[in-house]
């Protein structure tokens, strides 16, 4: 097992989840009903929200979701746009809760999961309409290889929305959410990163610094006088342990301090 799907994976997470969502066992099951759950990066259900706008996918497209979790943004956008997903997790414990969740809310005509590496995508040259990466970049040592295949599976005009923490000014606080220690963590800074969608071939439309909008919301969340019910916890908790509460705040810290920035990468493949 690697480093990544030893870190992440666990047993039981689909009973975690329906046992935490309300009326989960009466009647079906809405997509929707597992959004405050299934966001598994930054600013959760928001950033989702935010991006597949920017994505803006229609009815037609098929979509590449890179690093899938447990299948949330793909739900997300097929019961939002209509359109086809597929996502690629190394997680095995990722990619049969996704499927799971997916067919108990009916969409598993429109969403797929596999379990694939994304250093090789199991996808022909030109074949999604755009993809998204939502904050697995730091658990992959090989970046140039996610990013080239990604360049390679979509087709010309495609865009991609790709989120990331990168290194700013100093070392983090560890553990954090993708890691234990600076060890398992592949943190570059902004301008590597931005200079290996270049390389790629990609064409770098913007670069939106979101570290602001992750430790207001935090704050927000901080001050709020209200104690969350378990229905109310938030996605990682659920799924990965209260011990991801210390490491979130670990993150939050290290934005606040400079040390970490948080971006969102928006790139297309030229014609």
């Amino acid at each position: 097992m690697s480093d990544v799907t030893s870190h992440y994976g666990s047993g039981g997470i689909v009973e975690r989840i329906l046992s935490a969502v309300p009326d989960a066992k009466a009647g079906s099951l809405a997509a929707k009903q597992l959004y405050p759950f299934d966001q598994l990066h930054g600013r959760e259900l928001i950033a989702t929200q935010d991006h597949a706008a920017r994505l803006a996918p229609s009815a037609g497209d098929r979509v590449l979701d890179i690093g899938s979790g447990i299948g949330g943004p793909a739900r997300f956008l097929a019961e939002t746009y209509g359109c086809s997903v597929d996502g690629v997790d190394l997680t095995q414990a990722f990619v049969e809760a996704s499927r799971r969740l997916t067919e108990l809310c009916g969409l598993s005509d429109k969403v797929r999961f596999h379990e694939a590496d994304a250093t090789r995508l199991p996808f022909a040259d030109d074949t999604f309409d755009a993809a998204i990466c939502f904050y697995v970049g730091m658990n992959i040592a090989d970046k140039a290889a996610v990013i080239g295949q990604a360049w390679r599976v979509l087709k010309p005009k495609a865009r991609l929305v790709w989120t990331e923490a990168v290194l700013a000014d100093g070392e983090p606080h560890y553990p954090l959410p993708w890691a234990v220690s600076a060890v398992a963590s592949h943190l570059v800074d902004r301008e590597t990163l931005k200079a290996l969608f270049a390389s790629a071939g990609f064409q770098v439309d913007d670069v939106i610094d979101e570290t602001g909008d992750h430790v207001e919301l935090a704050l927000k969340r901080a001050n709020s006088s209200m104690v969350p019910s378990p229905a109310q916890q938030q996605a990682n908790e659920i799924v990965l342990g209260a011990e991801f509460v210390h490491r979130r705040k670990n993150y939050i810290s290290s934005l606040s301090e400079g040390k970490l920035a948080s971006l969102a990468i928006i790139a297309s493949k030229p014609a």
